[in-house]
């Protein structure tokens, strides 16, 4: 059964309409948190594929991304963030684990590519491992 892909954005800012929109435009279900503790608990409650960090609010950082890393649970949940150029916390966030960066001020389309990028290669990583399981059990 398809289930659309579930993406939750960290910031205190509510996402642009703009940004929203072009997200759900391609079939994504977008939730929003206002801080990190919200957004921790929605990540343990419930699935999200990916989650979106404004690294722009301190609360937010590099920890956060570490907690998550941390947490087996959720492995397999994508981080993406954002945050100004030359601000030192996308190298931060990225040593703590985050998949990707996106510079702000963040410009919809190519926040919907970022986004694909991640979820659809790790889709088609998935459908090459069992490709090439399936071929294995052939040559046995």
């Amino acid at each position: 059964m398809f289930r659309s892909q579930r993406i939750l954005i960290v910031s205190e800012e509510a996402p642009s309409r703009v940004i929203r929109g072009a997200l759900e435009e391609r079939g994504f279900s977008v939730t929003n948190a206002g801080d990190r503790r919200t957004a921790y608990a929605s990540l343990l409650e419930a699935p999200f594929d990916l989650v979106v960090v404004d690294l722009a609010q301190p609360d937010y950082g590099a920890e956060f991304v570490g907690r998550v890393r941390a947490t087996p649970t959720l492995s397999k949940t994508f981080v993406l963030t954002l945050a100004e150029w030359g601000s030192g916390q996308p190298t931060l966030a990225l040593s703590q684990g985050a998949d990707a960066y996106e510079p702000k001020p963040v410009d919809a389309p190519r926040l919907v590519s970022a986004v694909e990028r991640l979820l659809f290669q790790e889709k088609a990583k998935t459908a090459a491992a069992a490709n090439s399981a399936d071929e294995s059990e052939t040559d046995e």
